[in-house]
């Protein structure tokens, strides 16, 4: 067992505030870090240390990709610089998930650094002082799991009472004391707007173009609208005056991308709390969208991609992604930016596509590529069984619940909650849902059969080994187009000024992947 040792000359410190710490402050125990700050103090005194850097960890969050503060310590303790970390206990550097307690433990150990805490000093070159920071770190994961429970029932109860519950309240209503919502005076009127005009058959494209013209401000304070934004109002049943909890899941990920996630069949803990607050559109407005909606179907399944630059080219000044549009009465296509407000300007798609082309022909001169290395590189980037079988599970989860939901409709129409129009365009909606979530699923089935998991390679590779710009030039499809550049290119930004007249006038930056 590790001692406390004397005199180190290189010393860092590192604060950071737990759950328990925020709801402490929040009954007026005083301020945590400044706490833990003397604390620390006290002991480098006891013990003569320097500190050498202080650490304060001021966002929440218990995995290290959330954390800059801790980012910063860890890079600096790879390369060994400090002989210890104070900290007021050992899962302050955190309790997150095993992938991130092995990076710590391990760039400790292999560092050589001390963990000193006021309760003990771990050494993890320690056989006994190693297994003891596992011990602790899986009960620190293990009560961040309880505690994330009770929050979770906490919300679920509140959720029944008809509060909101979310990180902020929806767009066009203001939340009480009590986290009941009530109409905002200012922005109620606009989504009003938005019913009325996706009753009268306005798609959210429409509508969000229309918005971007009067000049409202979007619920992020964007000058533009994105139909995305539109969507997801229009199918909120906050603006029915009910209540929807557990229907998405926050998720992040392990690039530390964040987005939300429908919850899965088994996993559902929707709640619905009906007629908890004052709704702001009437179920006339909502059964005239529903069965518009229904009666047009957004996007068809049989889609094929028609950008081979789809996912990598982006505007340079709002960082959207560019789009490939097709112009009527005219020979060529265009690359635009869709973003209202972006001054960026469009040019003729074709022309960007033979620059980005030549490029890679001068870039790439002298490599060839060899039948099998390509079928292997290729078959990286396509769905695996594996990927099928679980697209294919959350296809039948979808229908799970949509099967739920309208053997629960017939309920709503005898409580009053639905109308018989509402209740027929309802109706209709999910059972259109139904098919073609249906119609999904034997496809997906289909490919997984039938399709192989390789992009089709022209023939002539089979018989010799190409250059990347010939292989361009006989790609028969843009999926496969679209694949050979992303074997090459990570991305690609694109400027154009309003001011810049010929159409071939326009820079490009492109990243390789090499």
């Amino acid at each position: 067992m590790a001692i406390y040792p004397t005199g180190l000359h290189t010393v860092a410190l590192y604060l950071r505030k737990s759950r328990a710490d925020l709801e402490s402050e929040k009954r007026g125990e005083g301020e945590t870090l400044s706490k833990h700050k003397r604390a620390l103090y006290a002991l480098a005194a006891k013990y003569d240390y320097v500190i050498s850097d202080i650490y304060e960890e001021i966002v929440s969050g218990e995995r290290i990709i959330d954390r800059p503060a801790m980012q910063r310590l860890l890079q600096t303790v790879e390369l060994a610089r400090y002989q210890a970390v104070l900290c007021m206990d050992v899962d302050r550097l955190g309790r997150g998930n095993m992938i991130d307690q092995g990076i710590i433990q391990d760039i400790f150990k292999q560092s050589r650094t001390l963990i000193i805490t006021p309760r003990k000093v771990y050494d993890l070159q320690d056989d006994m002082d190693e297994e003891w920071s596992e011990f602790e770190a899986f009960m620190a994961r293990r009560e961040l799991k309880m505690i994330t429970r009770r929050m979770q029932r906490g919300r679920r109860q509140s959720a029944l009472e008809g509060k909101s519950i979310s990180r902020k309240p929806p767009y066009g209503y203001l939340r009480d004391h009590t986290l009941h919502l009530h109409p905002n005076p200012t922005t109620a009127p606009i989504v009003k707007m938005i019913f009325a005009l996706a009753a009268q058959g306005h798609g959210a494209k429409r509508i969000s173009t229309h918005l971007t013209k009067l000049g409202i401000k979007s619920p992020s304070g964007k000058d533009y609208w994105d139909r995305s934004t539109i969507d997801s109002i229009l199918k909120n049943p906050v603006y029915q005056g009910h209540i929807r909890w557990g229907h998405y899941r926050y998720q992040k990920t392990t690039n530390g991308k964040t987005g939300y996630t429908r919850s899965l069949a088994e996993e559902q803990t929707t709640v619905m709390k009906y007629h908890a607050h004052e709704p702001l559109v009437d179920h006339a407005h909502v059964a005239k969208y529903l069965a518009h909606v229904s009666h047009h179907p957004s996007v068809p399944s049989n889609k094929t991609l028609a950008n081979p630059l789809a996912g990598l080219i982006t505007c340079v000044r709002c960082g959207r992604a560019m789009l490939r549009k097709k112009t009527y009465n005219r020979p060529h296509h265009r690359l635009v930016c869709t973003t209202p407000s972006c001054l960026t300007k469009g040019t003729h798609f074709e022309y960007v596509e033979r620059s980005i082309t030549q490029t890679l022909q001068s870039v790439l001169a002298g490599i060839h590529l060899q039948p099998e290395r390509l079928q292997k590189a290729l078959a990286v980037s396509q769905p695996k069984p594996d990927w099928v079988e679980h697209q294919i599970a959350q296809l039948q989860a979808s229908i799970s619940q949509n099967e739920k939901q309208l053997a629960h409709l017939h309920d709503i129409l005898e409580q009053g909650i639905y109308n018989i129009a509402t209740f027929d365009a309802r109706r209709n909606l999910l059972l259109q849902r139904l098919q073609d979530l249906d119609h999904e699923v034997q496809k997906a089935r289909h490919e997984a059969t039938h399709k192989a998991h390789t992009l089709p390679i022209p023939h002539v590779v089979h018989t010799t080994a190409l250059s990347p710009w010939d292989l361009y030039q006989n790609a028969s499809t843009n999926e496969l187009k679209n694949e050979l550049l992303k074997l090459f290119i990570l991305r690609i930004t694109y400027r154009r000024e309003k001011e810049w007249t010929q159409p071939d006038h326009f820079e490009l930056h492109i990243s390789l992947r090499f």
